[in-house]
């Protein structure tokens, strides 16, 4: 139910920042919606890889490097936790990397702070629900 509701969320992110292209300053909602999922729950790779491949594809024509960062990222997670333990600065850095990937297709640094900010609520409140599904 959570992967529908994010997948919904990311096209209608899509959309907005299709819509308002050039005209506002705005975070890459589906990217935040998208990278929030995959941080909260690692498995969520299944569906968040291949919405972060059409996101690319819509926006840029083709695959660009936040596919090939999201893709692994997963990878880097699994590695971190086995060395670090799954702990919130690991958490943090990934999100940080993948959001400093938006600056190479030309985004502002402004637009990737607003993504950041965006992407950290949104991480809290699905790994509190994924903690809740599991008691």
């Amino acid at each position: 139910m959570i992967a529908i509701a994010m997948l919904l969320l990311a096209v209608l992110g899509i959309s907005l920042n299709l819509a308002f292209a050039g005209v506002l300053m705005q975070p890459d909602w589906a990217l935040a919606l998208l990278l929030a999922s995959l941080l909260a729950h690692r498995r969520n790779w299944v569906w968040v890889l291949p919405a972060v491949l059409m996101h690319d594809v819509i926006f840029y024509g083709s695959f660009n490097i936040n596919s090939i960062i999201m893709g692994i990222l997963p990878l880097g997670m699994i590695y971190l936790d086995q060395h670090l333990g799954a702990g919130l600065p690991q958490r943090l850095m990934l999100m940080l990397t993948v959001v400093l990937g938006l600056l190479w297709p030309g985004w502002s640094v402004s637009a990737c702070l607003l993504t950041l900010c965006l992407c950290i609520p949104i991480w809290h409140l699905l790994t509190r629900q994924y903690a809740q599904q599991t008691v």
